[in-house]
């Protein structure tokens, strides 16, 4: 059987000797077997309740501005990739995405013209109007700060778990790496009625929130900021769905197609969705935290991971089925062929087509023509 639950982990078993060994042992299981993990998420070396409380805040008020403040830092206006998306605004799987968000990211400077065009990934933030809304910057600021330190600690601790030494990725970081991050409104189905689409030709009764995909960075950090249940979901090896639970506190943590790449496989990129919040049950907020790697990476993957560990692999293998659901064309990262950024890259044309015409439009045509087969 495969998987039928999500594990959740104690983060402060890692700092004790006596519980370690237990808790990397539980780490590796998930790694392996499910993708996805909950995590307390342990002020000492993370964002405190207090934080979690006040990144929340920040996304409520930055999601009751009138449309003309956000539109001001639409998506559209930046080159990598980073602003606000509008209501059903986003593709995957084929399908509307019935949510808005902000992308936002650590703040660093544009590449320049000589740099290879998938480092345009990588640039400044479109910040709203900080006259309308004082608190924003600082506060994402600082949460990514802190995010960025815990996703460190944990990608070690990750690395331990499969057996290897614990600093066996840093060649694939580089000085002030940039991480990601988005707020993310679900508004739920009863305040959808007579909504339409900006990006398709279809309507909020598909269900989806976010269709089904999987991560393309190394490790995605989730805050469920609002206590909704059955919304996330996260599909087994047998096709089944599985819903994560909401834990207040707690992060949801899941491997991506780039930890995959770079781990031949052990770490298992899982398909997941999420589903239109129920009816009455009110705006679902959500505070995804994607740590990525150098884009520039040419490295190949990782060697010497113990024999164990890749027979867990296996035998998770012989579990998966084919007629898993089909998550449309995603680029993979090869990084042994070609650099990681070139399949981020592509894949954020894929998701923002109208960012994508107006910047890239040459590649957008190639990216369309790659994945309508």
């Amino acid at each position: 059987m495969s998987f039928q639950e999500i594990p959740v982990l104690d983060l402060r078993q890692a700092f004790d000797p006596a519980t370690k060994p237990e808790f990397l042992a539980q780490l590796r299981n998930a790694m392996i077997n499910v993708g996805f993990l909950l995590l307390n998420h342990y002020e000492e070396v993370g964002p405190s309740e207090a934080d979690l409380v006040a990144i929340k805040k920040q996304a409520e008020e930055f999601f009751a501005l009138p449309d003309d403040v956000k539109m001001d830092c639409e998506m559209t206006k930046s080159k990598h990739f980073l602003g606000y998306t509008r209501l059903a605004n986003e593709i995957t799987a084929s399908h509307t995405d019935w949510r808005e968000q902000i992308d936002l990211a650590t703040e660093l400077p544009s590449p320049s013209e000589n740099d290879p065009i998938y480092r345009n990934i990588e640039g400044p933030n479109l910040w709203p109007d900080a006259s309308k809304i004082p608190n924003f910057r600082p506060t994402i600021e600082d949460y990514i700060a802190k995010m960025t330190n815990l996703s460190t600690i944990v990608r070690k601790l990750v690395t331990e778990s499969i057996g290897l030494d614990s600093n066996a990725l840093d060649g694939y970081f580089k000085p002030r790496q940039q991480c990601k991050m988005k707020l993310i409104s679900y508004p739920d189905e009863s305040s959808l009625k007579n909504s339409k689409s900006v990006a398709l030709d279809d309507t909020p009764s598909t269900g989806q929130g976010v269709g089904p995909h999987r991560d393309s960075d190394l490790l995605t950090y989730i805050f469920q900021a609002t206590p909704h249940e059955n919304s996330l979901q996260v599909q087994n090896f047998q096709g089944k769905w599985i819903t994560v639970p909401n834990i207040p506190n707690h992060l949801v943590v899941n491997n991506g197609q780039t930890l995959e790449a770079i781990t031949q496989g052990v770490c298992k990129a899982t398909i997941h969705r999420v589903l239109i919040p129920e009816p009455g049950s009110g705006t679902r907020i959500s505070i995804p935290f994607f740590q990525t790697i150098d884009l520039d990476c040419f490295k190949t993957s990782v060697n010497n991971i113990p024999e164990n560990v890749l027979k867990m692999k296996e035998e998770r293998d012989q579990k998966i089925k084919d007629w898993a659901v089909d998550v449309g064309f995603q680029f993979q990262p090869d990084v042994e062929k070609e650099p990681v950024g070139y399949a981020v890259f592509r894949n954020r044309i894929k998701s923002h087509q109208d960012v994508a015409k107006r910047w890239y439009p040459n590649i957008l045509k190639q990216v369309l023509q790659e994945y309508s087969y």
